[in-house]
């Protein structure tokens, strides 16, 4: 029965037990193989191969029986099972047993894997032919023994068999010398490792051995003590290292050899750690280089935190997620937090009045690479609400020696005072520029005006000259031409040094008690004969309205706003003066249906030297100094004027005056 080449073919076929690893299985078939085997079993009691014979002898009927359990195919042979069963456990034998009408024997051994786990069952089986006669007692008892030491023999064989190939496929190299120097055993594997040939190794000598390992080594006279210290007998075990010359590293291990309690020699095993040990190096090394590179590292980073926080402008590290990095004190200042407090948060969640137009820009430099320097930035942060920053900002894609971009560096120059200070200098420019041009019509008018009366007043004295040297008498026309030639020059005068006195602060008031009813009537009938193209009206109040005030100045007042209203009234029409009471303060209006004047030049009326722009020269003259006289002396009485005016539709202007018994002395 037992299973020939033919029937082994089938077997390395055959590898399909369930839940078996596929080295164990190997294992099995190799050992099965060896043994001409016709029953394997794994360690978990599949079927890994069968003989069909046997199949047949133990009642299995239809497919083969590999894959299934032993105990569901050997049901007509449980003596075979049992056997099985034992040597899963560990326990060889024989055993002897019937089945479909013949005797068989079976040698049952288990079989192990090279890390001492149980992998399997080999069973080889025969038939037994039984005696037609039976021969005597003795010679039939002698047959049995025969048999029986026969098996032995066989199983003797095949177990060393099996202890050979798996100490020569070990992955270490394995000797053992007894005590008289002789090795008793050696693998494969030793004699590659030290390069010892079979022939080498027929002596079994143990110093020639070593004698011819010797070269081999880096330091052979220590490599030749340890060896010789452990000839002699000692329990101790020890692990060193060999150090070839070929660069080789063997790890070796030496225990002693016992025979129950007696040592009767030495076993040493040699391990190839070259590639772990070349690895540990390596590790070290980059272990070493990744600490020293945290330093480095950790020392930039304190070097560039120092910089970073001592630094005068704004300066960042933003990542690709747009999250801040790093960040130093003088950026973190404009959004509100702490530097702490910013960093691992995202741009638009720390500036988010600023965050539509900032992202773009990092997204673009995180992008494309290239950086973008210099850009005018302008808005409101946290810290500041409500009031506009300026800032000149540059972003720098932050790269890897490779190439990649990690983030993108962030440059922020505050330039807000530079800014204010730039807006400060254009302002004074043009005010200068403002001023220079008003300084120059000023001359011209002034010119103008101071050349207009001396005309006129130079040509009546030269008649009048001309009348006295003739003997005549002057005549009393040139005389009143002339007086209001002086009067008209005394005017211009006198608002020049009106001008200078306020410029210095010493225009001086006089006060008194002044009804305005009375007060004004007196102004007005200065002009009813002035022209014969206008009406004056005065609008009384129905109440006695009394202040106090400086007489002189206010007739100033009333004087320079009832002329304007004249003379910017060329076509003629009313003007109406009126007075009314509003609380504790008396208003005087002075309404004309003249030129008007343009809205956008109403804010610079009362400021010096100011000409509307729609009232020419040569028309209208003056120096544009009554209206800025005319404000400081209200304003110095403790009141306000203002004026209501549109080009084309005539002006109103108003001042308001406190009334003696509701507010205080004036300023």
């Amino acid at each position: 029965m037992s299973a020939g080449p033919a029937g082994w073919e089938g077997l390395t076929r055959s590898r399909a037990a369930p839940d078996s690893g596929a080295s164990a299985q190997e294992l099995l078939l190799q050992v099965g193989a060896s043994l001409h085997a016709t029953l394997v079993v794994d360690g978990r009691g599949w079927i890994v191969w069968m003989d069909a014979v046997l199949a047949g002898a133990a009642g299995w009927r239809g497919e083969p029986p590999v894959g299934h359990r032993m105990d569901e195919v050997l049901g007509d042979l449980p003596w075979l099972r049992g056997a099985l069963e034992a040597a899963l456990e560990g326990t060889e034998g024989l055993c002897e047993g019937g089945g479909r009408g013949q005797r068989l024997s079976a040698v049952v051994v288990p079989v192990y894997g090279d890390d001492g786990t149980l992998a399997g069952v080999c069973a080889r089986l025969r038939s037994v032919e039984s005696p037609k006669r039976a021969p005597p007692e003795e010679p039939r008892a002698g047959m049995a023994d025969a048999i029986e030491e026969r098996l032995a023999r066989e199983h003797l064989e095949q177990k060393t068999s099996l202890l050979r190939a798996t100490f020569d496929s070990i992955t270490e190299g394995v000797i053992v010398v007894g005590l008289d120097r002789k090795m008793t055993a050696f693998n494969k594997r030793f004699q590659e490792m030290w390069g010892l040939t079979d022939a080498m190794m027929e002596d079994r000598d143990a110093q020639r051995a070593l004698a011819r390992a010797i070269p081999l080594v880096k330091d052979p006279e220590a490599f030749i003590a340890r060896v010789q210290r452990r000839f002699e007998p000692s329990a101790e075990e020890d692990t060193d290292t060999v150090e070839l010359l070929d660069g080789r590293v063997l790890e070796r291990r030496s225990i002693p050899q016992r025979l129950g309690d007696t040592i009767v020699g030495r076993i040493w095993s040699y391990r190839d750690v070259t590639a772990e040990r070349h690895a540990q190096a390596e590790q070290a090394r980059l272990l070493a280089a990744e600490q020293h590179a945290r330093e480095r590292l950790e020392e930039s980073f304190a070097v560039l935190d120092t910089f970073l926080n001592h630094a005068p402008i704004g300066l960042a590290f933003i990542g690709r997620d747009l999250r801040y990095l790093r960040i130093n004190d003088a950026l973190a200042a404009l959004h509100g937090p702490r530097r702490e407090e910013n960093v691992g948060r995202t741009v638009r969640e720390m500036t988010p009045r600023l965050a539509s137009t900032i992202e773009p820009l990092l997204r673009q430099v995180l992008e494309t690479g290239v950086p973008i320097i210099g850009i005018n930035m302008t808005g409101e942060v946290p810290v500041t609400p409500g009031e506009p920053r300026h800032w000149q900002v540059s972003y720098y894609p932050v790269s890897t020696a490779s190439g990649g971009i990690l983030g993108v560096g962030a440059v922020v120059v505050e330039v807000t005072a530079e800014r204010r200070a730039q807006a400060d200098r254009e302002r004074l420019l043009r005010e200068a520029e403002e001023a220079i041009r008003i300084r120059d019509d000023f001359l011209s008018i002034a010119a103008h005006e101071l050349k207009t009366p001396l005309t006129p007043l130079k040509l009546h004295l030269q008649m009048m000259k001309g009348q006295a040297d003739a003997g005549r008498l002057v005549s009393p026309h040139h005389v009143d031409k002339a007086l209001t030639q002086v009067s008209r020059l005394r005017v211009l005068v006198n608002d020049l040094l009106d001008t200078s006195r306020i410029q210095a602060g010493r225009l001086e008031l006089s006060t008194g008690s002044i009804c305005l009813r009375e007060f004004i009537r007196d102004v007005l009938s200065d002009f009813r004969a002035v022209s014969a193209l206008h009406s004056l009206e005065f609008e009384e109040a129905g109440e006695p309205l009394v202040i106090q005030g400086d007489r002189g100045r206010l007739h100033q007042v009333m004087t320079n706003l009832v002329e304007n209203a004249l003379k910017y009234s060329p076509s003629g029409g009313t003007v109406r003066v009126m007075v009314r009471r509003e609380g504790a303060l008396a208003i005087v209006s002075v309404k004309d249906e003249g030129i008007g004047i343009p809205e956008d030049q109403q804010a610079h009326l009362f400021e010096r030297f100011f000409r509307a722009r729609n009232a020419p020269i040569s028309g209208f003259g003056g120096l544009g100094l009554g209206l800025y006289i005319c404000h400081d002396i209200i304003e110095r009485h403790g009141g306000h004027i203002w004026v209501e005016s549109g080009a084309g539709r005539g002006s109103t202007f108003h001042f308001s005056l406190p009334l003696a018994d509701g507010a205080g002395p004036p300023r």
